[in-house]
This record gives C-alpha cells, structure tokens and sequence, in this order.
C-alpha cells in the first residue's frame, strides 16, 4: 500500500497522511464491490506490503493482473 500511498502523494501533492487516508478508503469501498474471494486477495495484498506469493510482483502490478482476470482478460 506504501507504494500507491507515495504515488498519489507525489502526484497530487498531498501530505503521506492525506494520501493514506484516500487509499484506505478506496480500498474499502471497492473491497466491498467485488467478489469474496478477489476481495480477500486484494486485502492479502494491501497488508503484505504489495508482494504477491506466488509472483514477487509489485502492488500496482498485481492489482493489474487480478483486474485483469476478473474481467476475463487473462
């Protein structure tokens, strides 16, 4: 999460606490959109400091490739 978190901060120009603050809550409000399962992946990614298990991928990567296979592209 610390990469999305300095991402946005760099991009809009907010403090690393502002930006925090909009992470968690987008999180939260997609969390609650998707499927059971993906949304126990995407939270499992968040809290694992944006390393998946099985790839070693970055967070931005991996949030592309689970997006990607939920809307049947992969």
């Amino acid at each position: 999460m610390n990469e999305i978190t300095n991402l946005l901060a760099e991009k809009f120009n907010l403090s690393p606490e502002m930006s925090q603050q909009i992470v968690v809550f987008v999180f939260e409000q997609v969390k609650g959109k998707l499927p059971e399962g993906v949304s126990q992946q995407l939270e499992g990614l968040l809290a694992g400091g944006g390393q998946v298990a099985t790839g070693g991928e970055g967070l931005l990567d991996s949030v592309k490739n689970m997006a990607s296979k939920v809307m049947g592209k992969a």
